[in-house]
């Protein structure tokens, strides 16, 4: 049994943010125990500098929010990102390739990433953007990640005006279509209570994304309540 804390990753991807932003976001997490934050790529520095006396890890967003760049942009964005002290990637799928029937190429574009991952010892999450897809095409999605070597799969961005909120629904798809494989499932995009983020979990979310984690804790604490 986890405290919810351990499921959040705390996320700031705002474009304004700025370096103190970062750090204010960073205090945050430490004194609330987050298992990670999740951040911009020219922001993991100032993150990995902040929580290096902490168990909180740092979550770099690669080919971020639209995932239609070249997979060797994705892969040297990831690469910079563990090198400077990334513990985790969360790249968005080719959602145009997945949507034309060319899943060799969603494929090949994570298969580039994972491999780099594994390789750090890092952990890789596939975002599919849910929002954009038919229930064949996450479906589709999900195993494509699992057979390119993810270790999570991902509802959303939350950051494009196409981008729908995670639905327990779609968690639930997700995990059943890949539980089997030991890949998890990230559920992100308008989790911002308490309530949400337990559904999300009950679905079988193993990790929550969200920009509001304090209030999500701070509810979870007067409820007593443990996963």
């Amino acid at each position: 049994m986890k405290n919810i804390e351990k499921y959040i990753d705390q996320t700031l991807l705002k474009q304004d943010a700025t370096g103190k932003d970062i750090i204010d976001f960073c205090e945050d997490a430490k004194k609330f125990n987050f298992y990670a934050v999740c951040v911009q790529p020219c922001r993991v520095l100032d993150a990995v500098e902040s929580l290096k006396d902490s168990e909180v890890k740092v979550a770099a967003v690669v080919g971020f929010p639209c995932g239609s760049t070249f997979t060797e942009v994705k892969t040297l964005e990831a690469k910079i990102c563990l090198d400077i002290g990334a513990d985790e990637i969360d790249m968005v799928i080719n959602i145009g390739a997945l949507k034309e029937k060319n899943p060799g190429l969603v494929k090949s574009d994570i298969r580039e990433i994972a491999q780099l991952t594994k390789k750090y010892g890092a952990v890789l999450k596939v975002i599919i953007e849910t929002g954009l897809l038919t229930e064949e095409e996450k479906v589709i999605a999900c195993k494509t990640a699992v057979e390119a070597g993810a270790d999570f799969v991902k509802t959303s961005t939350g950051m494009t005006k196409n981008s729908a909120p995670a639905t327990a629904e779609d968690v639930k798809l997700m995990f059943d279509t890949v539980n089997y494989s030991g890949v998890k499932v990230k559920a992100s995009g308008g989790i911002r209570d308490y309530e949400t983020a337990k559904a999300m979990l009950d679905a079988g979310a193993e990790r929550i994304g969200t920009s509001s984690g304090v209030e999500i804790v701070l509810k979870s604490a007067s409820k007593s309540i443990e996963y």
